[in-house]
């Protein structure tokens, strides 16, 4: 009996010993070129996934998912320039580091935010709304990066029932800008419409940080790029 519960112990030992054996050797790839060469790391079906590391003619360390680098992790190239930083499906993707090794000088380093692999600036967004009047119901935003910087409001009441003096709908326009951060040159004003009106700020130094007063409401906003902004304020009171 006993030689018997000693021989299943054995066989026991045995398969657990082939079974991690075999998973060991299983292949654990990484579609990544420049990485492709030697990984170590968490898998799932046959591909890199989960923490890891790929040496290649690049090196990787940190999350993988499906083969490509995916989450946190540390990108160091063959030139030793580094990124730290977030990952999506192989690209760069939002917050992140990004430091230039130079042969001949001294290291450069960019910190912000990516998209696709590519730098989109220090900040995820172009604009960012800090507070609003409850009657500011939407505020939309169009940025164009180029040369023109130029910020233009335009204001629309989207009120069906409230009219103002003479029976028209109120009609709501910038009364006031409190200027908390850069400057502009030149303002115009230009009503597009019994209900919308329209005022541009010209030759705008960014990052621009206002506060825009039109009538009892209020919105405070910040643009941080340097580019042509159209933003569109609903109201509805």
């Amino acid at each position: 009996m006993t030689k018997t519960i000693i021989l299943k112990a054995k066989a026991a030992s045995i398969a657990l010993f082939l079974f991690s054996v075999f998973a060991y050797s299983q292949t654990c790839e990484v579609d990544k070129e420049s990485l492709k060469g030697t990984y170590t790391g968490d898998c799932k079906k046959n591909k890199a996934h989960g923490k890891g590391k790929a040496i290649g003619a690049d090196t990787y360390e940190g999350e993988f998912k499906n083969g490509v680098p995916d989450g946190q992790g540390t990108y160091t190239w063959s030139n030793k320039s580094i990124f730290v930083g977030k990952y999506v499906k192989g690209y760069k993707e939002g917050k992140g580091v990004m430091t230039f090794r130079k042969q001949d000088g001294q290291d450069s380093i960019i910190e912000g935010f990516w998209k696709k692999d590519a730098y989109i600036g220090q900040h995820e967004k172009a604009w960012e709304i800090y507070s609003k009047s409850g009657s500011v119901r939407n505020v939309e935003d169009e940025y164009t990066p180029d040369k023109s910087n130029r910020v233009k409001v335009i204001i629309t009441n989207t009120t069906g029932g409230v009219t103002g003096i003479g029976g028209q709908a109120l009609q709501y326009k910038v009364d006031n800008l409190v200027l908390l951060k850069g400057s502009y040159q030149r303002q115009t004003n230009l009503e597009v419409h019994y209900k919308s009106t329209e005022t541009s700020y010209l030759d705008v130094m960014f990052p621009f940080r206002v506060k825009l007063q039109m009538q009892r409401e209020e919105i405070e906003l910040e643009m941080f790029e340097p580019g042509s902004y159209i933003i569109n304020i609903s109201i509805n009171n």
